[in-house]
């Protein structure tokens, strides 16, 4: 690829980057190289991030993205405060907190709980990424399954199924609990 080119990918990154909005405030750098486009600089979320990430990656030409955008915050954040953030995200963007929970460690958001769909899985994984101090979002959110399913097993595959048993005990297996 010649040099010509990449001057032009990388116009046209910054172009789009500088008319973003939640983007274009930051002073993200474009560096092209053989196709290989390198940003580095500095946001508020994780959603930026991912946003950023996006956005370029539509960009003809393109061989790969190194994203070297990293994640600061105004001050030091912990863990109680960003998974308070979290919770004003969910509240924005109507979680429902009696499904989905959430916990950081190490500025890594695990979300647990129960989801009767993928799309509020997914609701609740781009919230948490809009939350100040997120580095990472980890789901561990279960979907629910769906009643006829339930309906169709038997009392024992319920029972074993709600305490997670990996093995039987040989002695209980035809019979009764």
């Amino acid at each position: 690829m010649s040099k010509y080119r990449d001057k032009e990918i990388q116009q046209d990154i910054q172009a789009l980057i500088d008319r973003t909005d939640g983007l274009k405030d930051y002073s993200i750098k474009t560096l092209v190289q053989n196709g290989e486009v390198h940003l580095t600089g500095m946001v508020d979320t994780l959603h930026e991030r991912r946003q950023l990430h996006e956005l370029v990656s539509r960009v003809k030409g393109i061989k790969s993205i190194e994203n070297g955008v990293t994640i600061s915050t105004d001050g030091q954040i912990n863990d109680s405060e960003v998974t308070a953030e979290v919770y004003e995200e969910f509240a924005n963007n109507d979680v429902d907190v009696k499904h989905i929970g959430a916990e950081s460690r190490g500025g890594t958001v695990y979300l647990v709980g129960h989801a009767d769909s993928q799309e509020e899985i997914d609701n609740a994984i781009e919230a948490a990424t809009r939350a100040r101090g997120v580095r990472d979002v980890k789901s561990q959110v279960k979907l629910t399954e769906p009643e006829e399913a339930i309906a169709d097993l038997s009392l024992k595959e319920i029972f074993h199924s709600q305490v997670n048993n990996d093995h039987e005990d040989p002695h209980l297996k035809d019979g009764l609990y």
